[in-house]
């Protein structure tokens, strides 16, 4: 191959790489110019929109609730235990509803009155697999009286659910409605024990009739749906 082809060639190659050079060169001077530009903008004449995302807003949310009501009643001898178990599946809960908490009243057949010695009635919600908020302040779980008066249990399922209005701040309505969007609370069954302890007027039972109580047992399961709105 003859030296002036060669030096063309090379020629050819140094002008090709220049011209690349300049197209990126170029190129990049563009972004630049571009991006600067897009920054400005934002900055300057969109901080209105940047303040939308970037604070805090007020939003009220409020609880519409609906209950389901159970019922067991159960005759229990003179110092006899017995256990009650609620099945929460077999509750009709609408869509878009959430079990909050869960209330129980125990009543006996007797009522207090100048004749009648009260009998002793207990009774205890059981911590079990019930998905619930077990150690919450505001449960009651135990109760007991000899006074032929309601005993009322209570059992919060959903976290920090009382049924009041309350307000948040969030950036926006997703992030506050975050803490009542959770799934899983309220699945399994509540076990209840029940106990006995028959009080016969003066401590005698003549003809031991006086052996047994009937006693119900009414369970309310407050179920809720969340409803905001920004302040």
């Amino acid at each position: 191959m003859s030296s002036t082809g060669d030096f063309s060639e090379v020629m050819s190659s140094i002008t090709s790489n220049n011209a690349g050079n300049k197209f990126t060169l170029a190129s990049f001077i563009a972004a630049l110019i571009l991006l600067s530009y897009t920054g400005y903008d934002t900055v300057i004449h969109r901080t209105d929109i940047i303040s939308d995302f970037a604070e805090d807003n007020q939003y009220r949310i409020t609880f519409s609730t609906q209950n389901e009501t159970m019922q067991e009643v159960e005759t229990l001898q003179d110092d006899e235990t017995t256990n009650i178990q609620f099945d929460l599946s077999e509750l009709s809960i609408s869509e878009g509803y959430s079990i909050g908490l869960i209330e129980v009243v125990i009543t006996s057949e007797e009522e207090e009155g100048i004749s009648v010695q009260c009998d002793s009635v207990a009774g205890d919600i059981i911590e079990n697999d019930l998905t619930a908020q077990w150690n919450d302040t505001s449960n009651d779980l135990s109760g007991q009286d000899s006074s032929c008066q309601p005993i009322n249990l209570k059992l919060r399922v959903y976290p920090n659910y009382d049924g009041e209005t309350i307000t948040v701040l969030a950036i926006n309505e997703y992030q506050a409605l975050q803490n009542w969007s959770q799934t899983g609370w309220g699945l399994g069954a509540l076990s209840l024990d029940l106990d006995l302890d028959v009080n016969s007027p003066l401590g005698f039972d003549f003809g031991n009739q006086d052996s047994d109580e009937e006693i119900t047992v009414d369970v309310t399961v407050v179920t809720f749906s969340v409803s905001i709105e920004e302040i």
